[in-house]
């Protein structure tokens, strides 16, 4: 026995086995057991043959229940190839561990129903006390019910709330685990056995799985979308956490290194394109019906972003944390719920927005801080995309979403343009809208030069960063409601696209690639744009874009192979070229000749002064090792003006000190892990959810040129880009050659070994996404559609084979065929040399319908998980 200890236990023993012999054992860790449980089971060791077989039930019944709950997110495939169907399986199971699983297909418990109500908004839930207690708790009711009831109310509190509920279970928290926050949870059961409806994750990863979890169950896309909207801060950002209760932020924890406040900008517009994407493409005419309707709020986090001259002065340094507005939300927390985090007026009422308003406001936010030809502008102390380019919050511009933002205005453009007059939106909005359409067109004449002079560049974003300060300067006194008219919200739109396209044209690099992540210098009158090397995430942004034709698509997609990004040995990407770092030794050089011809350096060297420079045994000066980066010089030279001996050198010599310093580190174009790290997403290292988006645009991309009718031998070329890039992937690798579980996802590879950390890394949603595409499953308009054109020769079965899906009859797939579900429903397709007939099996009986679409009622039964409808066969004969 051990006290105190950690121990690992190793058991050994030897065997022989006859030809045909086996043999079995277990490893169980059973554990978190009271003191009567520990009893039981030494009382059950007695009898090991007895424990043998309830431990095999125990792991068959684990098996069943999980095959269950894969079934109900589209997890179980039969194809030709059993590794795919595998590693789809996993990607399912962690997708739904990340972002969690619906209870119930599209229903709902009612009493878990008025739980959330009262937790959100207890003041709301009193007003309809007797209408919560209409119906028994147990009661399931469909989702599309509670929207209609609710709207019927006359209620916009409770309408809010109830487009925002979400029934999900299973899921874990998470994030970085390293993270205290981000503890590994998964909380399923009450203490009373039933299932705990809850889910909690930060922003960036729970809303990528719900993209993914959407598809198989589309009748909630509106309500994550209405998540994500009533999630977001008037000022056009988002908190960091996202919670059934509502939301949560960082506070200031002196002396914790993790808490850093900031506000959280990236993924926004790309996570909100997709997943307005999805609802046009299930009822395009939903979002419409929202524009003028006041059923959104605003989350009132307690931080507050520099005047732009103070941006300007010191960009990593924007962020003030406002203690009386958080203290001010906690106390409305305690009076009625969670709702108290959110905007609130002088009168203590809830702030609505219409959805116009609400997503407008995002966008302006992108485009006040966009430095044309350099990107979005990381002033907010959060980084983009990346974390391992979180060093570049500051001074780094992001062409990454620059690029999502353009497909993002595209796509409201469209919405804006399917709407007949005028927009209701605040009147603080309005004027900030004018301000940034104004400030784009009145300087459009810039996009007629093939780039933008310095000068000129800094007065467009001097005019964009002023009129989002005035717009900020009022957000303590929400004004009135005016009605836009819709052709403004349009021209916005179109603006930002065309400087978006300039923007991408003049960041294409001679090598056919384009830069990612650039840098700004301020000046007095200029801003100057300095470019960072190539990087994996700035092409995967640009070929999602939306502005590259297909040619140009494939283009990029083959020059990756030829360029420094590429991994010969896996046969896949880096998200930097690799670099090997400078010694320590020769790091913080000061020239000798900046010393002899700086007076104050010189001076401290005479005077055998080591507080800012030092120098070793062969006469090498540097800088201190004690500074850690410009502030602490910055602290050092405040204190040698202090000193009458020094005081006036440094006030002669402080500007060229500094400069000296930053050109000897170089920490303006500091990016963080990427620039610094040979591990965790840093140097040489494949980062495999990139990879993954990089396969989702490349099958974007296939699927754009074969709708836009582009040239064979170019939409051959997007395929076959497609497939190398998914045959680069883990699970097309051996055991030895990936150096983890292949079937299994993990975060990534670094270039001195093996895949690292498996799991639940985002690529899991990624290759859910791509899974859609090769089966060619398309949501159009309210119809579905199946036509793949991406589906390989070995995924069609060979022989014949059963299918199993819990809860439904068995299937006999033949030759040529393939099945996987939708919605729930197994869908079974057959290679035919006839024209192309779906038949959809329902209780009443076998509807057949010519072509390959699906659309009317029977689409939207699909998407609601109709329990009436049991499968789909579809005769293929259109397969690239």
């Amino acid at each position: 026995a051990t006290r105190g200890e950690v121990a690992a236990y190793f058991i050994g023993g030897r065997y022989r086995l006859e030809p045909g012999e086996s043999m079995t054992w277990s490893l169980v860790a059973d554990v978190d057991r009271t003191a009567r449980e520990i009893v039981d089971i030494r009382k059950a060791l007695a009898s090991p043959d007895a424990l043998a077989r309830e431990l095999h039930h125990a792991i068959d019944e684990s098996s069943r229940e999980m095959d269950r709950l894969i079934a109900q997110t589209d997890g179980l495939q039969r194809s030709g190839d059993e590794t795919l169907d595998a590693h789809h399986r996993m990607n399912t199971l962690f997708n739904d561990m990340r972002g969690g699983v619906f209870a119930n297909g599209s229903r709902l418990p009612w009493g878990d129903w008025v739980d959330f109500l009262r937790d959100r908004n207890r003041a709301c839930a009193d007003r309809h006390q007797s209408w919560l207690e209409s119906r028994d708790p147990d009661t399931w009711i469909d989702r599309s019910r509670l929207i209609d009831d609710t709207a019927e109310r006359n209620d916009i509190t409770l309408q809010r709330l109830a487009l925002e509920y979400l029934p999900l279970w299973f899921g874990r928290r998470h994030g970085d685990p390293s993270r205290p926050w981000n503890a590994f949870n998964i909380r399923v059961r009450h203490a009373d056995g039933s299932r705990r409806l809850t889910y909690e994750g930060n922003w960036r990863d729970i809303f990528q799985n719900w993209e993914a979890l959407l598809l198989a169950h589309p009748a909630w896309c509106d309500h994550v979308i209405a998540k994500f909207l009533n999630a977001s801060t008037p000022d056009g950002f988002n908190p960091y956490r996202i919670t059934r209760e509502g939301i949560d932020w960082e506070v200031p924890e002196p002396g914790n290194p993790w808490s850093n406040i900031g506000y959280w900008g990236d993924h926004q517009v790309s996570y909100l394109t997709r997943l307005l994407e999805l609802s046009r493409s299930l009822d395009p005419a939903r979002l419409g019906q929202w524009l003028d309707q006041p059923i959104f709020s605003h989350a009132d986090v307690p931080y507050r972003l520099a005047p732009y001259d103070r941006l300007v002065e010191d960009p990593r340094r924007t962020i003030t944390f406002d203690q009386a507005a958080h203290d001010a939300a906690m106390a409305r927390v305690d009076a009625i719920g969670a709702d108290g985090r959110l905007v609130h007026d002088a009168e203590g009422n809830i702030v609505h927005a219409t959805l116009a308003e609400k997503l407008l406001i995002p966008v302006l936010a992108k485009l006040s801080s966009f430095v044309p030809d350099g990107g979005v502008w990381m002033n907010t102390q959060r980084p983009e995309w990346n974390d391992a380019n979180n060093a570049l919050a500051g001074y780094g511009l992001s062409m990454v979403t620059a690029s999502q933002l353009r497909r993002h205005l595209a796509l409201l453009g469209r919405i804006f343009a399917e709407h007949s007059g005028s927009l209701r939106i605040d009147a603080g909005v309005a004027h900030w809208l004018s301000a940034v359409t104004s400030a784009l067109a009145s300087n459009r004449d810039l996009l007629e030069r093939p780039t933008i002079a310095p000068n000129d560049r800094r007065r467009v974003v001097d005019e964009l960063g002023r009129g989002f300060e005035t717009y900020r300067a009022q957000l303590d006194r929400p004004s009135d409601a005016v009605d836009v008219p819709r052709d403004d919200c349009l021209a916005a739109c179109e603006l930002g696209v065309a400087w978006l396209d300039h923007a991408i044209a003049a960041n294409r690099r001679d090598d056919g690639l384009y830069h990612g992540y650039n840098l700004v210098q301020f000046t007095d009158d200029s801003a100057e744009v300095e470019h960072l090397p190539e990087m994996l995430e700035g092409q995967v942004a640009v070929l999602s874009s939306g502005t590259l034709s297909p040619a140009e698509s494939v283009e990029l997609l083959e020059r990756l192979y030829e360029s420094e990004l590429h991994r010969d040995d896996l046969d896949t990407f880096l998200l930097y070229p690799a670099r090997t770092l400078p010694p320590l030794w020769n790091k913080g050089i000061v020239p000798a000749e900046e010393v002899a011809s700086n007076p104050l350096l010189k001076a401290l060297e005479d005077a055998n002064d080591n507080r800012i420079i030092e120098s070793d045994v062969d006469e090498v000066v540097r800088f201190s090792a004690r500074f850690r980066n410009a502030r602490d010089l910055v602290r050092t030279l405040d204190e040698l003006a202090g000193e009458s001996t020094w005081a006036e050198l440094v006030h002669a010599h402080r500007e060229r000190t500094l400069e000296a310093y930053e050109s000897a580190f170089h920490h303006h174009a500091f990016t963080g892990r990427s620039g610094g790290m040979y591990g965790y997403e840093g140097i040489g290292c494949t980062y495999w959810h990139m990879i993954g988006k990089l396969l989702v645009a490349a099958g974007e991309c296939h699927a754009s040129a074969v709708e836009l009718g582009a040239d064979d031998a170019v939409v051959q070329r997007l395929a076959a880009a497609y497939h190398r890039i998914r045959d680069g992937l883990g699970f097309r690798m051996s055991a030895d050659r990936f150096g983890g579980v292949p079937i299994d996802a993990y975060s990534h590879t670094p270039a001195d070994g093996g895949a690292r950390q498996p799991g639940m890394t985002g690529q899991v949603k990624e290759e859910l996404l791509t899974r859609r595409m090769e089966l060619g499953v398309q949501l159009r308009s309210g119809a579905l559609r199946f036509s793949p054109r991406l589906l390989t020769e070995e995924q069609w079965l060979k022989t014949p084979v059963t299918w199993h899906i819990p809860h439904r009859e068995a299937i006999e797939l033949p030759a040529d065929a393939l099945g996987f579900q939708l919605c729930g429903i197994p869908v079974v397709y057959r290679r035919t040399t006839t024209p192309p007939r779906i038949r959809v099996h329902t209780t009443d009986g076998v509807e057949e319908i010519p072509g390959d679409e699906i659309d009317g009622p029977l689409a939207q039964a699909i998407f609601a998980h109709d329990e009436r409808i049991l499968r789909i066969d579809v005769d293929v004969n259109d397969v690239g």
